[in-house]
């Protein structure tokens, strides 16, 4: 148990960085490397969406659950399309759960102990404002 341990550190260092050169890993550094992700997962999903005539505004909306796929969450005007963007686009899927776990290891970080609802969902919200990202509730199909 200790090594598995010890190697997700070694992992989580390389991958983030030490602070000072010390084993401690800087909470700054994966808030930072969380907001980049979301960043670029925002914009590949404009890059995507922009040859399909789809646009922001309005906002996009996704969500993800332990017991639902990647979907979207919101009510769009071109939702349909997106949908079928979005079905079987592993990529999306992907790097969306990529950022997600940058998210979860923060959220982890900020409440170490806490033990967090089976219903928490991931959404990620991309507005003209940029993106956003939270845990929720939710409850596929609604």
């Amino acid at each position: 148990m200790y090594a598995e341990g010890t190697a997700v550190s070694s992992a989580l260092a390389r991958l983030f960085g030490s602070a000072n050169g010390g084993e401690a890993l800087p909470l700054s550094g994966i808030r930072e490397r969380a907001s980049k992700e979301l960043s670029q997962f925002a914009s590949l999903v404009r890059s995507e969406l922009a040859p399909l005539g789809i646009a922001i505004p309005p906002a996009i909306s996704f969500v993800s659950c332990n017991h639902c796929a990647l979907t979207l969450e919101n009510e769009h005007p071109q939702r349909e399309a997106i949908l079928g963007w979005l079905e079987g686009n592993d990529r999306i899927a992907k790097y969306f759960k990529e950022v997600e776990v940058l998210f979860e290891l923060v959220r982890a970080a900020e409440n170490a102990g806490d033990v967090f609802p089976e219903d928490s969902c991931f959404h990620v919200g991309l507005t003209s404002a940029g993106p956003v990202a939270y845990f929720d509730s939710h409850r596929c199909g609604e």
